[in-house]
C-alpha cells in the first residue's frame, strides 16, 4: 500500500457517508426517540416514557398477527415468483424436448427470446 492512499479514499467517502447519515440514519434515530415518548403528534410537549410503548406493542395480538402476515409475504411471495420464473426459463430453454441431440424450448421460444432481449427505445 502506498502512503497517502487512505486520506484520498476517506476524502471521497466524506460526502456520501454524510448524506447517508443525514437522510437515513438520523431519521431512524429520531423515530426511535419519538417511539420512546408519549407524543401523539398534536401538542408540542412530549414526555419521555422509555420502552413502555415497545412493551405494550409486544403484548398486542394485532401486532403479532401483522408480523405473521408480513413474514408470510416476505417468504412466500419471493419463492413463488422465483418458482414461476424458473418454470418459464425451463420452458424457453429445454421444455420442448430434444431435436437432433440438442435440447430445445417450447414452440415459439426463439421469438420470445428475441422480443425479450430486443433493445427498446426510451420514451421521450
Amino acid at each position: 500500500m502506498r502512503h497517502g492512499r487512505y486520506p484520498f479514499i476517506v476524502g471521497f467517502l466524506i460526502a456520501p457517508v454524510s448524506i447517508y447519515v443525514t437522510f437515513v440514519i438520523a431519521p431512524y434515530v429520531q423515530a426511535f426517540y419519538l417511539a420512546m415518548t408519549n407524543w401523539r403528534g398534536v401538542s408540542a410537549n412530549a414526555k419521555f416514557i422509555g420502552l413502555d410503548n415497545f412493551e405494550r406493542l409486544l403484548q398486542d395480538d394485532v401486532f403479532w398477527k401483522a408480523i405473521r402476515h408480513h413474514g408470510i409475504l416476505l417468504l412466500v411471495l419471493p419463492l413463488v415468483a422465483i418458482a414461476i420464473a424458473l418454470f418459464f426459463a425451463f420452458l424457453l430453454n429445454v421444455g420442448g424436448g430434444s431435436k437432433g441431440g440438442m435440447m430445445t424450448g417450447v414452440w415459439g421460444s426463439k421469438f420470445y427470446r428475441i422480443v425479450f432481449f430486443f433493445p427498446r427505445s426510451s420514451p421521450s
